[in-house]
């Protein structure tokens, strides 16, 4: 093990995707995920804002079992008690002993450090076996992996356990994986879309008040909109999408924001519009045969120098990097 935090990288390798998860297969080249509206890891019912009544004065237990807060505790051990390698295992686990029966009663001392060396365990697995590495950022391969990493910890600590202490955090995943699959979803227009979110909400928090992936201020849930209607957006001329888009920003910015935004916008198009044209000018001095590659250059870097002036250089050493990463 090496100085990497013993933090959860969910993951499962793509054969068993398709093993255990054999409701998504691929289907006239469109991926088909199992029914979002079904089959949650948590759904309403698991309320993230509950507290548990507890005639103890613990924090870390109720009526004998943990509590969220012992998450708490136990990420605290691992920083605490850093382990550096494998064969200080042992040792992390006899100081994380001694600290819990310094700190607590016999009993919940026992208790915790019992339940600690499986969560510990538990932790160790899912970062270092490559089953549980995401392959790609795709929000339905995501999703799966969320499920099969908290079934493990399901598994292993017991599901009360497991819940309890991830709970929250993997319903609030879930939740985020859930919204991206429907708001990437450009088979689907806006309304639908807006439908499809709503009912997702009830579904996994009825009257929780949350605000996850809702946007935390006007700009990024005007981008939100344009997300939510790119099919709306892409079906319409140029006219009729620019009159639509200007209804959306009336709904999040006042008339001065606007005017800033589309200048923004204005400035944006002149420099896509500029890159384009030398990026054809460009092509053509590449493709010219009858002159060496040294004139080639001299004659891209005297274009660079037109088309970007004071910016050139800042541009050669964009285009330099580019070329690097492209190798």
């Amino acid at each position: 093990m090496s100085k990497k935090k013993l933090v959860v990288v969910c993951g499962i390798d793509i054969l068993l995707a398709f093993v255990f998860f054999a409701t998504i297969c691929i289907r006239n080249g469109k991926t088909e995920e199992r029914d979002t509206e079904e089959h949650y890891i948590f759904d309403k019912n698991f309320r993230t804002d509950k507290t548990k009544a507890d005639s103890s004065s613990s924090q870390y237990f109720s009526n004998g079992v943990v509590t969220a807060k012992t998450l708490d505790l136990f990420r605290f051990l691992e920083k605490e008690f850093e382990v550096k390698s494998p064969n200080e295992l042992n040792d992390h686990f006899n100081k994380v002993e001694q600290y819990l029966n310094s700190k607590f009663s016999e009993l919940e001392a026992r208790k915790l450090y019992e339940i600690y060396q499986k969560y510990l365990r538990c932790q160790i697995v899912l970062v270092n076996d490559p089953k549980y590495s995401p392959k790609s950022a795709d929000p339905h391969h995501l999703l799966i992996l969320l499920e099969s990493a908290h079934n493990f910890r399901r598994e292993k600590l017991g599901k009360e356990t497991a819940d309890t202490l991830f709970g929250r955090d993997v319903k609030e995943r879930e939740y985020r994986f859930r919204m991206s699959i429907i708001i990437g979803d450009n088979t689907l227009y806006g309304k639908e879309k807006e439908s499809r979110l709503q009912k997702l909400k009830a579904d996994m928090w009825d009257d929780e008040v949350i605000s996850i992936g809702e946007g935390g201020n006007p700009y990024n849930r005007y981008q939100l909109k344009l997300q939510l209607y790119h099919k709306d957006l892409s079906e319409l001329g140029e006219r009729e999408r620019k009159l639509k888009v200007d209804e959306f920003k009336k709904e999040f910015f006042t008339k001065e924001q606007i005017k800033r935004l589309n200048e923004v916008d204005d400035q944006i198009a002149k420099e896509k519009e500029n890159m384009e044209r030398y990026r054809a000018a460009e092509q053509k001095i590449l493709n010219l045969k009858d002159i060496t590659q040294e004139e080639k250059d001299k004659r891209i870097k005297a274009l660079q120098d037109e088309f970007f002036g004071k910016e050139a250089e800042a541009f050669r050493r964009r285009e330099a990097i580019r070329r690097a990463a492209e190798k």
